[in-house]
């Protein structure tokens, strides 16, 4: 394998790790992995009724908002 070539692939490896920190860095500072009242409201509802009912209070939730 040429030279050049080895370095074209270390260059392009580099700057798409960068470019795919740079987005996670970003989703973290947006909030987009706090997902701590989803897991806290899975813990909450055992049944399929619980979970029956949970859905219903969500779309009325979502309904008034």
């Amino acid at each position: 394998m040429h030279t050049n070539t080895l370095f074209l692939m270390l260059f392009v490896s580099l700057v798409l790790g960068l470019v795919g920190l740079l987005i996670f860095l970003w989703g973290l500072k947006g909030k987009q992995f706090n997902d701590e009242k989803k897991m806290l409201e899975v813990l909450l509802y055992d049944s399929p009724s619980d979970l029956h009912t949970a859905k219903q209070e969500e779309l009325k939730s979502k309904k008034k908002g």
